[in-house]
């Protein structure tokens, strides 16, 4: 059975036992929170010197993945900046509504309430075609 983080998952987990069956819980948006560092920081970095044309957000994990490992660094401002000059797309509401209680936005989503990754890589598509990539911009 696949699980989300932070939740309490007893009553599901043992009417599943209850009846008779076996339960295996998995739990594939849990973060090491000391793995890949030095990624997540260097995300930060390009994001705020305008070097990404856009983010994508899928889970709640992601979002409270950068803001903590900014606050853990210094590095809330950068952080500030970097999501200020890149758009953020968001999978759906939860990915939302943790960013606006961190008091950010996203600008690109899904439509209707196709919540996952076609739509979202969709929506990016036509919202990134409207202009050249950053990388083709900054050359000149």
């Amino acid at each position: 059975m696949t699980l989300y983080p932070d939740k309490d998952h007893g009553a599901l987990i043992g009417a599943i036992a209850a009846g008779g069956a076996t339960v295996e819980p998995v739990l594939p948006y849990v973060y090491d929170a000391k793995a890949a560092d030095a990624s997540v920081a260097s995300a930060i970095e390009e994001m705020a010197k305008g070097k990404v044309d856009a983010i994508a957000l899928t889970n709640l994990g992601q979002v409270r993945r950068l803001i903590e490992t900014a606050r853990a660094h210094g590095w809330e401002e950068k952080l500030r900046e970097g999501f200020a000059r890149t758009p953020i797309a968001s999978v759906g509401p939860a990915v939302s509504d943790e960013l606006k209680s961190h008091g950010l936005s996203a600008t690109i989503s899904p439509s209707g309430e196709a919540y996952f990754m076609k739509p979202l890589i969709s929506a990016m598509a036509a919202d990134l075609s409207k202009n050249a990539p950053r990388a083709a911009r900054n050359k000149t």
